[in-house]
């Protein structure tokens, strides 16, 4: 009975250390995700102020109540986190515009896709810039700690997943991530012609032009 109680007494405490432990963690975690957030927010606003190539990362903290040093326990330098910026922007928008999508066939479906995207980024010029600046990476760039995209490792297979039946089975997967990858990049470069002080057109007239494309892409 004394060897039976001690064993019992033991492992609650084995267990309430263990609860304590995670905790601790959950709070630590969320500690730092909350100075990471701090960081991008102030780099955000300095880039919207002054411009991404200005802005220094003295100009980013500066915006924060952190220290200097403390952006290195985060970044390597403001490359990285303005490609850590964009992959959390383009993993949000890209969700949302799947989200928002009603028509069952593929290709209809693909193109509200785009309109979405197109008409978000053409409303907010810093962020296309941000995407146009580091596209491929933020497509193929690893996305973690995200239930939304767990039979996804990145933002392009995010995209294959849903529309993989705009191609034939005679393509690999590499090649379909290649024309979406394109599509994408098509996208970008419309959005960036529409918002060109002497541009001739609106992006609502390029825009039957465009799915015109993406319509061929897929035949």
């Amino acid at each position: 009975m004394g060897y039976t109680f001690f064993t019992l007494s033991r492992k609650c405490k084995c267990i309430n250390l263990y609860v304590t432990y995670v905790s601790i963690y959950r709070l630590t975690t969320n500690k730092l995700k909350e100075k990471e957030n701090k960081i991008s927010e102030a780099a955000m606003s300095s880039f919207r102020e002054k411009g991404i190539e200005v802005t220094s990362i003295r100009d980013i903290m500066s915006r924060t109540d952190l220290g200097l040093g403390t952006f290195y326990l985060y970044f390597r330098d403001k490359k990285d986190l303005e490609q850590r910026i964009v992959l959390d922007i383009m993993t949000e928008l890209f969700y949302e515009a799947e989200s928002t999508c009603v028509d069952t066939d593929p290709k209809k479906r693909y193109i509200s896709f785009i309109n979405y995207i197109i008409d978000h980024l053409v409303e907010d010029p810093l962020e296309l810039q941000l995407f146009s600046n580091n596209l491929n990476w933020a497509l193929y760039a690893k996305i973690e700690n995200d239930d939304r995209y767990k039979e996804a490792d990145n933002n392009l297979q995010f995209i294959l997943n849903k529309y993989s039946s705009l191609f034939n089975d005679e393509l690999s997967e590499s090649e379909r991530l290649f024309i979406l990858s394109l599509t994408i990049q098509i996208v970008l470069s419309t959005c960036e012609s529409a918002l060109m002080p002497d541009s001739v057109l609106s992006i609502e007239e390029m825009k039957p032009a465009l799915y015109k494309i993406v319509d061929r892409i897929f035949r």
